[in-house]
């Protein structure tokens, strides 16, 4: 997919990737796991309500093979089992006990994928604090850096914006180092810091 090298070049950052339903967010996904694989690059994902079965499976319908078996994987939700699980948090209800979950699974994250995270199915967020923006907040600091030890981390979170509420939309946006549009085959930047001003961000 267009744009896969530029936005892979973002080390260090939180990119949340944007996309409608009519788009095929699974397409950018696949071309950043086998780029990163070339790279010796291989992420934890992190993976809300079943969304990268759903992923795997529309690259099947399209003929795309994906090997995902030796990816880390921590399920939040959902029963199907794709990649190499390290565990699921089901309880979404009580805060600190689910954060508690996950952080016992996000130690168990071998070191060499502590440093990309990709985040799959953000608008299937099932929880009940998305009107509290401090635990919002929190949640994802957690989910994407703390437990995992290590500086520089690349975390990149997928949202389908036709389905997300718009507070989460815009929670998100607001704490993302770049926000990237899966737009006509290709990815377009939505915001970029403003010291990257005066570079082509048009689309990569």
């Amino acid at each position: 997919m267009e744009g896969v090298t530029g936005l892979l070049s973002l080390e260090g950052s939180n990119v949340l990737i944007e996309y409608s339903s009519i788009d095929h967010p699974e397409r950018a996904f696949a071309s950043i796991l086998k780029e990163w694989r070339k790279r010796g690059v291989k992420p934890l994902i992190v993976d809300i309500s079943d969304t990268l079965h759903i992923f795997v499976q529309n690259l099947n319908f399209a003929g795309v093979e994906l090997a995902i078996g030796d990816i880390p994987v921590i399920k939040v939700k959902g029963t199907a089992k794709v990649g190499n699980v390290l565990g699921t948090v089901g309880v979404v209800e009580d805060f600190d006990y689910h954060l508690a979950i996950y952080s016992r699974i996000a130690r168990t994250v071998p070191e060499d994928s502590r440093k990309h995270t990709i985040v799959l199915g953000m608008d299937k967020f099932p929880f009940q604090f998305m009107d509290e923006p401090s635990k919002l907040e929190r949640y994802f600091e957690t989910i994407t850096r703390r437990y995992l030890y290590v500086k520089d981390k690349t975390s990149l979170l997928f949202l389908n914006v036709d389905v997300a509420s718009e507070y989460l939309q815009k929670g998100l946006e607001q704490d993302s180092d770049y926000v990237i549009r899966v737009r006509n085959g290709g990815l377009a930047i939505i915001k970029y810091p403003k010291e990257t001003r005066g570079v082509d961000n048009e689309v990569y």
